[in-house]
């Protein structure tokens, strides 16, 4: 069943309503638990047949931790039938994105309605349907809390909440884990395709200019050009007006040229640069005078939140030098929007500030995040960027920076040493059990094949609860978060090897490199079209390379 919500006067998102797939906990006080996985009609009904009855009768607690089997945004439906007192009575509701979320109250291990509320207490009447909950979550817990009462249900709906297009962009090759690291990477930035594009659709239902690089690289490497890009570009131009930085970090503002640039590379529509130049030419002659002509280009006391690239190198010695990185590649975007809009002389005051950010020296670094942005702004030797990058495989990585690093990897270690670091570390979140990919991931969290739907004991090791740092530790933790999908962009860009050449998809490089891959094949959507790639090694490693691309396009394959 499917329905349409409207948002902006527009049908933009729509409605599912989708079936928990498993029990994962009841207690005594349930009794015919198994009816509500399965598909009866959602109208309150009179009757008594195959009900889920919830009975608090001589003291026993009614409660059941339900399992939807995968991580989905929105809330949930419950069809209430009799109730014997004939009045409306009080449930506890709780969502998770984790099993042991969906048991925490409020306050414990973090848990919290921050952005979302996944806590309540309703009251609930009689041969009633109720919707209930906006956020994201994968598990749903309820417990009725009347006492002396029998309660009838006949269905608990998840409500999925989603933008309803087509996935035009697909990988596969010949191990099966990249195709899902593929699809979940996909899926997880769809899901945060919301009203605007969101960090998270639990926490983090925000629009982050510092962290949407990613989510916008794999929104059109999947789904083409997207309206809600614009939108959301045109939001925080409207929310965070000059001399304001986005979203108060001067380095979202670096941050900005980027996604401006490769957004604007994809579709071609100059006039969208050109409708917001009222913003970032201000923004950008901001950016520039924080560069000094000398050998120590910047003061920290002149950024806003200071030398921020991500949060586990924030305020450590070497954020600067990431910060110097960061710098670099936006210029190098922002000379290019210059150029392409008429804005010479602005233009060429950036690439002068690229060779000052070019000629400064800093210390060599160990961790990945600033190796690879340096690697990425060409700061470093290969051999070192190659060398910090893949020690220990996939320790030291994480979401928000596994596009950059993985491809600062195939750049200076190559595509197999790439793929290894993938496998490992977006492979670890798999097998704890993530349906999308999380705010934040460390493989040390892997221990005794824990999973987000284990139910704990009073000492067991919790995966979501006892983990997380920063501004996101325990339940506040987020489990499904776009700046994680950079994963899918990646493949497409390094495996299929597909790089846009001319803005607006004119002109395409089809270089597919398959490391210690056999084969490899999938799709990448341009404003022309669908292009179909198809890779294969031959016995003395050369690519046996197939391509259908629309008319239009000019494919670059030598």
């Amino acid at each position: 069943m499917i329905s349409d919500l409207r948002i902006n006067g527009t049908n933009s998102l729509r409605m599912d309503f989708l079936l928990p797939k498993t029990i994962l906990f009841q207690t005594d006080g349930i009794s015919n638990a198994d009816a509500l996985l399965q598909n009866q009609n959602s109208q309150p009904h009179t009757g008594v047949d195959n009900m889920t009855v919830f009975s608090t009768e001589n003291g026993e607690k009614a409660a059941i931790l339900l399992d939807f089997g995968s991580e989905f945004a929105g809330g949930a439906a419950i069809t209430v039938n009799h109730i014997s007192l004939e009045k409306e009575v009080e449930f506890i509701i709780r969502f998770g994105e984790s099993a042991a979320e969906a048991m925490a109250d409020i306050g414990q291990k973090g848990a919290c309605n921050d952005h979302s509320v996944r806590n309540f207490k309703m009251r609930l009447p009689q041969y009633s349907r109720t919707v209930i909950g906006k956020t994201g979550y994968r598990f749903l817990y309820l417990q009725l809390s009347e006492k002396e009462t029998t309660v009838n249900l006949s269905r608990v709906e998840g409500v999925f909440t989603y933008r309803d297009i087509p996935y035009l962009g697909s990988f596969s090759c010949d191990q099966p884990v990249f195709n899902q690291i593929y699809d979940i990477s996909a899926y997880t930035v769809h899901l945060c395709m919301q009203e605007m594009l969101w960090d998270g659709i639990k926490r983090d239902r925000l629009v982050w200019v510092g962290d949407m690089h990613p989510e916008i690289l794999t929104v059109r490497s999947v789904f083409g050009d997207q309206k809600i890009v614009d939108d959301s570009l045109r939001l925080v131009s409207k929310e965070f007006p000059f001399p304001h930085y986005p979203n108060d970090f001067t380095t979202y503002g670096m941050w900005y040229f980027l996604i401006l640039w490769d957004w604007y590379c994809y579709n071609g529509r100059v006039e969208f640069i050109c409708e917001l130049r009222e913003y970032w030419k201000p923004l950008l002659n901001s950016l520039l005078k924080l560069i000094h002509n000398k050998s120590d280009p910047f003061d920290e006391a002149e950024f806003e939140k200071g030398f921020f690239l991500d949060w586990p190198t924030y305020e450590t010695k070497e954020a600067e030098s990431g910060v110097c990185g960061l710098f670099i590649l936006a210029l190098q975007s922002a000379e290019k929007i210059c150029f392409v809009t008429g804005e010479t002389s602005l233009g060429n005051i950036c690439s002068e500030k690229i060779r000052i950010l070019k000629n400064t020296r800093y210390e060599k670094t160990a961790k990945k995040q600033i190796a690879a942005v340096r690697a990425l702004a060409g700061m470093d030797d290969e051999m070192f960027s190659a060398k910090v990058l893949t020690e220990g495989n996939g320790r030291g990585m994480s979401p928000f920076m596994s596009y950059y690093i993985l491809s600062a990897t195939a750049k200076t270690a190559g595509v197999s040493a790439a793929l290894s670091m993938l496998k490992e570390y977006y492979g670890g979140m798999i097998k704890a059990g993530a349906t999308t990919f999380w705010e934040d991931f460390d493989l040390d969290w892997l221990k005794n094949e824990v999973s987000i739907t284990d139910l704990l004991g009073k000492t067991k090791y919790d995966i979501h609860g006892d983990n997380g740092k920063y501004c996101y530790r325990g339940f506040r933790h987020s489990l499904c978060h776009g700046w994680s999908g950079g994963p899918a962009a990646f493949l497409a860009e390094e495996v299929l090897g597909v790089k846009i050449l001319e803005p607006g998809c004119r002109k395409i490089a089809v270089k597919p490199n398959l490391g210690n891959l056999k084969w490899a094949k999938g799709t990448y959507p341009t404003p022309y079209g669908v292009i179909d790639i198809s890779a294969y090694k031959k016995k003395d490693e050369t690519i046996d390379l197939k391509i259908d691309s629309p008319k239009g396009i000019e494919v670059i394959t030598g």
